[in-house]
């Protein structure tokens, strides 16, 4: 199939008009650190909530939300004064999903000590994204990221493994998986435009990877911008490049906005009258079938 680009635009700058609301971020983990404005506060609650966003969206936000109203106005500044007490402030945390109770714990605990290090310098995390001269490689960064919470989860195990739960919430460095958990955290510290943050200025929003998460996954082989039925870290660099060609300094900006098809109008990646006759995207899909005239609504 021949994508036509400037049609795709078109229906992608549709999309994102329609979904550039405020009202639509609870539909998001990314409503979670919009509720602060400190950068600190920012960064790690955008890091706690990226890597427990796996699940359905009430899942996610029935773990979430209870944990940040413990964390208090500033999780920051809560984490940071926690030091040996961490055990005492976490005692009523819940497991979730693969994540034991004591693997939220560990890795809470772990927290603790790095933010406790960090001397209030914003931002946290950008530098373990990158290489010794301070740039962003395709190759290697998201593994450095992992690596550094392997090495600093093993600080707190001392001699015990890594738990499935513990590698799973961070992903294995050695894999060769489209991290789309780390993908999505770095869409939001490193974009300057709604909805995301910008916190990150020595990472530019051009050479990111796109967050390939099962909403995603669907719809860029509906729109015929892939055949790939699984994929890899690679992938998700592919599939940027593919949206360079749409927007050169902001290959990103979409991502949001198409996964609000999934999340909100319930997109099945297969022809379902009630949904793919209101979608946006209907006319460049490659599931709805040609020739029906859509029905009037109301």
């Amino acid at each position: 199939m021949q994508i036509d680009f400037e049609l795709l635009h078109s229906k992608l700058e549709a999309l994102k008009n329609k979904y550039q609301n405020l009202t639509y971020l609870e539909t998001d983990p990314i409503c979670f650190p919009k509720q602060y404005k400190d950068p600190l506060d920012i960064e790690v609650v955008s890091l706690i909530s990226c890597l427990f966003a796996y699940g359905n969206v009430k899942s996610i936000q029935g773990f979430l939300r209870p944990l940040f109203t413990l964390l208090g106005p500033s999780p920051f500044q809560t984490l940071q004064e926690a030091g040996s007490n961490y055990q005492t402030l976490f005692q009523k945390l819940q497991g979730y999903r693969f994540q034991t109770k004591k693997d939220n714990q560990n890795f809470f605990q772990t927290l603790v000590r790095i933010i406790s290090e960090s001397k209030n310098k914003s931002p946290l995390w950008e530098s373990k994204f990158l290489d010794q001269a301070g740039k962003f490689q395709e190759e290697s960064s998201l593994q450095n990221f992992q690596r550094f919470w392997e090495k600093e989860l093993q600080t707190t195990l001392g001699k015990k493994p890594l738990t499935y739960g513990l590698q799973f919430l961070i992903g294995k460095s050695t894999t060769n998986s489209p991290k789309k958990r780390l993908s999505l955290f770095l869409r939001w510290m490193v974009r300057t435009s709604y909805p995301d943050f910008g916190i990150y200025q020595k990472i530019k929003p051009n050479q990111i990877p796109f967050p390939l998460d099962v909403h995603i996954q669907k719809l860029i082989q509906i729109l015929g911008i892939t055949s790939r039925k699984s994929f890899r870290s690679s992938d998700a660099y592919l599939i940027k490049d593919f949206f360079l060609k749409i927007k050169p300094d902001d290959p990103l900006l979409y991502d949001f906005y198409l996964t609000r098809v999934g999340i909100i109008e319930k997109c099945k990646a297969s022809y379902q009258e009630g949904v793919c006759e209101k979608c946006y995207l209907k006319e460049i899909c490659l599931v709805v079938p040609r020739g029906i005239e859509p029905r009037l609504q109301g």
